[in-house]
């Protein structure tokens, strides 16, 4: 995608992060959905069979605080399933260049359960070395993609579904 759309930056009236509370309201209403997901699908013991680090990406996080409060819920859940106090978690922020991320950094909530990062680039291309994400959360900026990505379609491909991505509506294939 060659056209960026980005949001209006830093704190002011008209900026993102004073003028997502929908979004919020939709992240709200999805938390049950995500955390019986994540209970009844994700096996850490199998993906994390030599490392205690946990890697989790929001894509199209943007700048309000939304993106910190579904980034501490899937920390939480995930604690809660496995009761690890070893296990660390890297959270990779990522959205456009030309994301505001200097107002995303500024922002980080003090009392985090996680490691912070920003990557900067568009999530129709790829972001991250391969196996290198166990959680990736996007929800109210994946309605940007005009297609299905034909990698997901390919049953050959390293990107195809498998059953281990988990969105509404999905089968159990």
């Amino acid at each position: 995608m060659s056209t960026f759309f980005p949001m209006n930056n830093g704190d002011a009236v008209y900026s993102y992060s004073r003028n997502s509370q929908i979004q919020g309201e939709i992240l709200d209403g999805a938390k049950e959905m995500m955390k019986e997901a994540i209970i009844k699908n994700l096996d850490i013991k199998s993906i994390l069979s030599s490392s205690n680090k946990f890697h989790i990406t929001d894509l199209g996080c943007s700048i309000g605080s939304n993106t910190f409060t579904s980034m501490q819920h899937v920390v939480q859940v995930v604690k809660d399933k496995y009761h690890d106090n070893n296990l660390e978690f890297l959270v990779f922020f990522n959205d456009h260049v030309t994301n505001d991320f200097n107002t995303l950094f500024r922002s980080l909530p003090v009392d985090r359960a996680y490691y912070a990062s920003g990557v900067p680039g568009s999530f129709h291309g790829r972001l991250f070395p391969s196996r290198s994400i166990h959680f990736a959360h996007c929800s109210c900026a994946i309605h940007w993609l005009s297609k299905i990505p034909k990698e997901l379609l390919d049953t050959d491909s390293p990107a195809w579904n498998k059953g281990l991505i988990h969105y509404a509506g999905a089968s159990n294939v």
